[in-house]
């Protein structure tokens, strides 16, 4: 685990600060092949983790807005478990808890993302669109459930960290000063000499120059674009439907059988008692 205290050297030496849909997931491929080893991706593993690892965040969400000792203490202790063993974290929630990294990790240089702003929110509202779009069918997946509550209920940190007013993440108009209020804070709570903005469209060599590390021989990682997104989104709530209709047609066969067997049920009890009635005269 991360050493809260300081008193050994911390593994974790990069902390992308950039906003979701910056480049985020094309960062954290970047930075497992410059600094061999592995690396928290907030974002990914609140969509893909494995159960452990959604309810760790989940619960991480219970004390958000911070307000108490308490919610900071665990905050605190929660964020060294997610990232213990990795050389860097990328994408929320770590973008919203850079002050609570650097003191984790006081020597981690901050790469903050940036992009196009425009392009940005096109992308990042097409994420939020998602949430929206699969909200409804996340009963049907526990780990989808699990990605939707993240989503949502991780939004009470984000007024809290960058100083925009409390409010709800939808409508998506709520968001509109996200990306000048993220970048205001994260020069705010970052220290200049550890401080550096990056586009992923660079490429290689800037990254590395901050790094001080070589040159890798292979084209600089680009994942998960905005058409993989809108996609993944249509095929996912497609996939749902499917298992929606399965269910019903189950529950129907069910419903079926269970009132085919309970009236032949019936027909047997009736006619036995005729049977018994007809005996009874008979004996008379």
């Amino acid at each position: 685990m991360a050493n809260v205290d300081g008193d050994r050297r911390p593994a974790l030496s990069v902390i992308v600060g950039g906003l979701p849909r910056t480049g985020t997931t094309s960062m954290t491929e970047a930075l497992k092949i410059l600094l061999n080893g592995p690396v928290f991706d907030g974002g990914s593993a609140s969509y893909l983790g494995d159960r452990d690892t959604q309810r760790r965040l989940l619960e991480l969400t219970q004390h958000c807005p911070m307000r108490t000792l308490v919610d900071r203490t665990f905050v605190q202790y929660r964020l060294a478990q997610l990232t213990e063993g990795c050389v860097a974290s990328s994408d929320q929630p770590g973008c919203y808890f850079l002050e609570e990294l650097l003191q984790l990790y006081p020597e981690a240089k901050v790469i903050c993302t940036v992009r196009d702003r425009d392009s940005w929110w096109a992308s990042y509202s097409a994420l939020w669109q998602s949430i929206h779009d699969l909200h409804p069918w996340a009963w049907l997946s526990p780990s989808l459930w699990r990605f939707c509550i993240f989503s949502i209920d991780f939004w009470k940190r984000v007024p809290q960290a960058v100083g925009i007013p409390q409010c709800e993440p939808w409508p998506m108009l709520n968001q509109e000063r996200l990306y000048e209020a993220h970048a205001e804070y994260v020069r705010r709570v970052v220290p200049p000499d550890q401080l550096f903005f990056f586009n992923v469209r660079d490429g290689w060599e800037p990254l590395c120059k901050i790094l001080n590390v070589p040159v890798p021989q292979q084209p600089f990682p680009h994942a998960f674009p905005r058409s993989w997104l809108d996609k993944g989104t249509k095929a996912l709530i497609a996939r749902l439907r499917r298992r929606f209709a399965v269910l019903v047609g189950s529950i129907g066969l069910l419903i079926g059988v269970t009132g085919y067997a309970g009236i032949k049920y019936l027909q047997a009890i009736v006619k036995w008692g005729k049977g018994r009635g007809q005996s009874a005269l008979i004996a008379s």
